[in-house]
C-alpha cells in the first residue's frame, strides 16, 4: 500500500463519516431507539465489517429500509427481543455464508426489490415527516395518511410561532439546502456532503434563533449507554415468533447488502465481490451489533457510492470511516446535542423520496407489463400490510407470473397447397391443462395430406401431452396416414417412450 494510496483512503473515509455520522443517528431516531444503537451500528459496520467484507469498497451500517421491521419488531416483542434477533441474524449469515449459500440471496426479482424499496420509501416519507414537525407519527399507513393534513394545518396554519412551525422551518431549510447543494456547479464544494451541510445550516440557525425544539439528547458518556444482551434473553433463543423475526432481516439485509455489492461492481473496475465472505462479514458484524444493543447492519448504497466517488482505493477508507465515528463519539458525544431531530427527520424524509425510484419503476414497465404489475403489488401490499407480508405477496405474484408464464404455447400450423403438406410447429412449454385444445387441433387435421409435427422450439412438454401425441402418431401410421413427428430437439424426460433415434453429428430432417 502507497502512501498516495493511503492519503486518498483517508480522505475518502472522512467524507463517508460525514455522511454516515447523521443517517446513522437519524435511522436510530426514526426506529425509537437510543442514538446510541444507531452510532455502534455504524461504528461495527466500519471497522469490523469493513476489515472481513468480501468487497473492499462497500461500505456497511444502519439502513433505513430496516426501519419499519424494527418499529414492529419493538411493538410486537419488545426492543431486549430485538436485539437477540439481531444477534441471531449475524449467526444466521455465517452460516450461510459458510455454506455457500451467499448467492442465492441474488435470485430476487428486481421488480420485487424496487416495489419493496418504494414501498418502504413512501412509508418513511409518510412517518418521517411528522418527526420532521415535531408531532408522533402514527402506526400505520392509513393512519399516517389520516392524519397528515392534520399535522400539515398545525404547523403551517396558522402560523403563529409554536414549535411545530419552527421544527417545520428547520426541515424546510434542510431539504432547500440538499437539493440545492446537489445542483451547484461547482464540482469541487459538491465534495463535501449535501447532508452534512444541511445539518449543520439547520443547526446553526436553530442555535442563533434559539428555537424552542427538539434536539438530540446524548449524555457526556457516550459509553454509559452501553447495553448487553442478557443471559436470561437466551432462554428464547428457539421461540418460532424471534427465528421468524430474524430469517426476515436476515432475507432483507444479506439481499440488500448483496445488492449493493453487485451495484459496485459495476460501479468500480477495482469491485468484485466476494458473496459468501461479505455475508460472512455481514454476520459477524451483526451479531456482535446485536449483542452490544445496536441496530442491524447492511451494506448501504448511498454511503458506498460515496466511498467510490471519492476515490477510495482499498478497505482502509471503510475501516477508518468507521474509527472516525468511534473516536467522535468518545470524545465530543455533546457537539451532537445541537442537532435538531427535525434537521434527521428532514434528511429521511429526502432519503424516503429518494427510494421511490420513477426511472426505474418506467424501466420495468416498458421492459414488461407483467414485471411492472408485480413492481405495484409488492408496492402497495407493503403499504397495507407490513413489510414481510408485502414481500411474500411480491414473491407471491412472481411465481404467478412464472406460472403462467410456463403455461405459454404457440400452436401454428402451416399449411403448403402445392406439396399437399401440413406443417404443425409447437413452441413454449405444453402441459396437461393445454391438453384439450391440442386434442381438438389434430382431431380436426385431414387425412389426406401429410403431416408434419415440428418440436424444434418446445422448451418442456409434460407427461399426459407425450402420451398423447405419441398414440396419435401410432395410430395414423396404422392408418397409413402420411404423418412425422420430430422429437428431435425435446428434452429426454420419458425414456421410455420410441423417440426417434437420430446418429450423434446428423442434421434434423427439414421440415419444410
Amino acid at each position: 500500500m502507497t502512501l498516495t494510496t493511503v492519503k486518498q483512503d483517508f480522505l475518502a473515509s472522512i467524507i463517508v463519516f460525514l455522511i454516515a455520522m447523521p443517517l446513522a443517528i437519524g435511522i436510530a431516531i426514526a426506529c425509537g431507539l437510543p442514538i446510541y444503537s444507531g452510532l455502534v451500528s455504524g461504528i461495527i459496520g466500519g471497522i469490523i465489517v469493513g476489515a472481513f467484507s468480501g468487497n473492499s469498497l462497500q461500505v456497511s451500517g444502519p439502513a433505513a429500509g430496516l426501519i419499519l421491521i424494527i418499529v414492529d419488531i419493538i411493538a410486537s416483542q419488545g426492543i431486549d427481543k430485538l436485539f437477540l434477533i439481531i444477534f441471531i441474524v449475524g449467526l444466521i449469515q455465517i452460516l450461510f455464508g459458510l455454506f455457500s449459500l451467499g448467492k442465492w440471496f441474488r435470485a430476487i426479482s428486481p421488480a420485487i426489490i424496487q416495489g419493496m424499496l418504494a414501498g418502504i420509501g413512501i412509508s418513511i416519507f409518510l412517518s418521517q415527516f411528522h418527526i420532521m414537525l415535531d408531532s408522533k407519527p402514527q402506526n400505520t399507513f392509513f393512519e399516517n395518511i389520516a392524519d397528515l393534513w392534520n399535522v400539515i394545518y398545525n404547523s403551517v396554519l396558522p402560523f403563529d410561532g409554536s414549535q411545530h412551525h419552527h421544527a417545520c422551518f428547520i426541515g424546510i431549510i434542510t431539504i432547500g439546502t440538499i437539493i440545492l447543494w446537489n445542483n451547484i456547479p461547482n464540482k469541487k464544494l459538491k465534495v463535501i456532503p449535501s447532508a452534512l451541510v444541511a445539518v449543520l445550516t439547520a443547526t446553526l440557525l436553530a442555535a442563533i434563533c434559539h428555537l424552542d425544539i427538539n434536539y438530540i439528547n446524548l449524555d457526556a458518556n457516550f459509553w454509559g449507554n452501553t447495553k448487553f444482551i442478557q443471559f436470561s434473553m437466551f432462554r428464547h433463543l428457539f421461540d418460532p415468533n424471534i427465528l421468524l423475526s430474524a430469517l426476515i432481516i436476515t432475507f432483507i439485509a444479506s439481499a440488500e447488502t448483496l445488492l449493493t455489492s453487485n451495484a459496485i461492481d459495476k460501479m468500480s473496475p477495482k469491485s468484485k465481490t466476494d458473496y459468501n465472505k461479505e455475508i460472512i462479514a455481514q454476520g459477524i458484524g451483526n451479531s456482535i451489533s446485536g449483542f452490544v444493543g445496536g441496530l442491524p447492519i447492511t451494506g448501504v448504497i448511498v454511503r458506498s457510492a460515496a466511498n467510490i466517488n471519492a476515490d477510495a482505493q482499498t478497505r482502509l477508507s471503510t475501516i477508518l470511516h468507521g474509527l472516525w465515528i468511534l473516536l467522535f463519539v468518545t470524545f465530543f458525544p455533546q457537539i451532537l446535542n445541537y442537532i435538531p431531530q427535525a434537521s434527521l427527520a428532514a434528511i429521511l424524509v429526502y432519503t424516503g423520496y429518494k427510494l421511490v425510484d420513477i426511472k426505474a419503476a418506467k424501466y420495468i414497465y416498458h421492459l414488461s407489463k407483467g414485471e411492472f404489475a408485480i413492481y405495484m403489488i409488492t408496492l402497495v401490499a407493503i403499504l397495507f400490510t407490513n413489510l414481510f407480508e408485502g414481500i411474500l405477496i411480491g414473491f407471491g405474484a412472481a411465481i404467478a407470473k412464472s406460472f403462467f408464464k410456463m403455461l405459454e404455447v404457440h400452436i401454428n400450423i402451416e399449411e403448403n397447397e402445392v406439396e399437399n403438406k401440413i406443417l404443425i410447429k409447437l413452441t413454449g412449454n405444453i402441459i396437461f391443462i393445454q391438453l384439450p385444445q391440442l386434442i381438438e387441433i389434430f382431431e380436426r387435421l385431414p387425412n389426406d395430406k401429410t403431416i408434419y409435427v415440428c418440436a424444434e422450439r418446445l422448451h418442456f412438454m409434460d407427461h399426459a401431452c407425450v402420451d398423447f401425441i405419441h398414440d396419435w402418431e401410432t395410430s395414423q401410421k396404422k392408418l397409413g396416414h402420411d404423418v412425422e413427428v420430430d422429437w428431435s430437439r425435446i428434452r429426454r424426460s420419458y425414456p421410455n417412450f420410441k423417440w426417434r433415434k437420430f446418429h450423434k453429428g446428423q442434421k434434423n430432417k427439414s421440415l419444410h
